[in-house]
């Protein structure tokens, strides 16, 4: 992946890469991060956790993407937690939404996902909420009009 950034209007800039992240506390997390952000995340939960019908839970979060340059992500998201199949650990999928960008990211905005999985230590480690994982990035992020607007705007123009 490289540093360039991004400067023509509507243009599209992949997100994907890779996290290895901890839980912190119940509630908070951070991760190394590698690929289209070269830094760390900090997440943290914004929302008690809701079973779905197929027994996952879903719950909200916000993201800081901070990249080794300075530039910045924050995001809203929406988590959705599930059973692995090897029944120790967890399956994690991750949409983010950008509210906010600076640096490489100024004027960005759209929704890329992750999909990974968590797995909390037997004991002692799991009432300190200190679980380990890894996810891989998806999607991309667009410069200029919103990605719902520029769509419209496609589909009206001549």
């Amino acid at each position: 992946m490289t540093d360039q950034a991004p400067t023509a209007r509507g243009e599209r800039i992949s997100m994907e890469g890779a996290a290895t992240l901890l839980t912190v506390t119940k509630t908070t997390g951070i991760g190394a991060m590698t690929g289209a952000v070269n830094g760390a995340a900090y997440g943290e939960s914004t929302s008690e956790q809701t079973e779905l019908a197929d027994g996952r839970l879903t719950y909200t979060m916000f993201h800081q993407f901070l990249d080794h340059d300075g530039s910045r992500l924050h995001t809203i998201d929406r988590a959705v937690l599930g059973p692995g199949a090897d029944g120790e650990s967890s399956t994690l999928e991750v949409e983010y939404t950008v509210v906010e960008a600076t640096g490489r990211f100024e004027g960005c905005s759209g929704t890329f996902r992750s999909r990974g999985w968590l797995k909390t230590p037997p004991d002692d480690g799991a009432s300190a909420q200190q679980s380990v994982g890894a996810v891989r990035f998806e999607g991309e992020i667009r410069r200029g009009r919103p990605a719902r607007q520029q769509a419209k705007r496609d589909f009206l123009a001549p």
